[in-house]
């Protein structure tokens, strides 16, 4: 699936995973953040984050959606709203689409282990 951004010059065409690695991307500089969840399976390689990023177009608005699970002791409100800017700025600045909404799920909360 692609969204397609047309101008005078022509068309671009970007697809949702385009999209997804940009999120990917800008969640894995939040080391806060141990892995996003997609249905089941737990991504906890920050490499693979993108396939547990939801991207969703609905009435020309951009939606993502991300399930995360967070490092105990993190503030969970403050993190929320933190990944909901980086993720916004980031997906507009890289594509130039309008991100109306970043939902942020917190699915778990894991403790770091003791050294």
């Amino acid at each position: 699936m692609t969204i397609k951004h047309e101008n005078v010059k022509g068309n671009i065409h970007i697809s949702h995973k385009a999209i997804a690695k940009i999120v990917s991307s800008s969640v894995q500089t939040i080391s806060e953040v141990a892995a996003l969840v997609d249905g089941r399976n737990k991504q906890t390689d920050q490499e693979k984050f993108y396939k547990a990023v939801g991207v969703r177009i609905e009435e020309a608005e951009l939606f993502i959606d991300l399930h995360t699970v967070i490092l105990l002791g993190t503030p969970l409100h403050l993190l929320s709203r933190i990944l909901q800017t980086n993720v916004k700025e980031e997906v507009e600045r890289m594509t130039g689409l309008v991100v109306a909404k970043v939902n942020i799920d917190i699915v778990g909360i894991i403790r770091l282990p003791m050294r």
